[in-house]
């Protein structure tokens, strides 16, 4: 019976989680430790392909286990092999067949970005400094014309080729706490880079050099060139993956 867990990691210093030949990425990672751990190669899939410095708080990723370890202690076995910047949170069983991608019925990201001069040192790989203030009110009522279903074409980078580009977005709201700004996605899928994109967007229509109505014709239109610039990928979180109650389980 597959075993999916529940995986935090700096993206910071991986090309995204995808396995690649030559860079480092969370997926080889997690292989690796998994080869050492469950007692030879052990391929993994992940609910989302983070891109290059991209994080994550609740990643799900599915594997076969080949050894007889209690599930409470698979995240302890693994931790102890992982490099920091990676830890694996918690350990579920999944249904055989599983696949973290195509049984999701949500997923949450969250955008985070600094309006402010401080300039800490220790949040500048997890948010974006902009250094000027932003009108959250307005990028607020933008927000309101992005829930739902919807066609995200203007919003998607060319890349990966993709079936449909109508998607639901159950919940988008942008937060601020002093300096920090956040935005939050809700959504049954993501084209490629589209929270990145909506958030540079918003950021624009927050300094006032784009209009809601101005974006509203561009979704229209389907066009990515007139949207915001595409933000940059260190303020991406992906927080949680949602799927149908009772699928994946622990042992009580």
């Amino acid at each position: 019976m597959p075993i999916a867990l529940t995986v935090a990691y700096d993206g910071t210093k991986f090309h995204g989680f995808q396995r690649q030949r030559e860079e480092p990425t969370v997926q080889s990672v997690l292989e690796e430790s998994l080869r050492r751990v469950n007692d030879g190669p052990t391929g993994i899939r992940g609910a989302g392909r983070t891109d290059a410095g991209v994080h994550a708080l609740g990643q799900v990723v599915s594997f076969e286990p080949r050894v007889a370890i209690p599930l409470h202690r698979w995240p302890r076995a693994l931790n102890g092999s992982l490099p920091r910047g990676i830890w694996v949170r918690d350990a579920r069983w999944a249904p055989e067949g599983f696949r973290p991608v195509g049984w999701s019925t949500w997923k949450h990201y969250r955008y985070c970005m600094r309006t402010d001069d401080t300039g800490l040192p220790f949040l500048s790989e997890f948010c974006w400094y902009l250094f000027r203030p932003l009108d959250v009110g307005e990028m607020s009522r933008a927000c309101a014309f992005l829930a739902g279903r919807r066609d995200f074409a203007a919003f998607q980078v060319t890349g990966r080729p993709v079936k449909s580009t109508v998607r639901t977005m159950y919940r988008i709201e942008t937060n601020c706490i002093g300096g920090l700004v956040t935005v939050d996605f809700v959504a049954d899928g993501f084209l490629y880079k589209m929270a990145r994109s909506i958030a540079g967007t918003l950021v624009e229509i927050g300094k006032g050099t784009m209009t809601i109505e101005e974006m509203m014709a561009a979704q229209e239109l389907g066009d990515r060139s007139r949207m915001g610039p595409t933000a940059p990928g260190h303020g991406l979180f992906l927080v949680s993956v949602g799927y149908p109650q009772g699928t994946l389980y622990h042992d009580d």
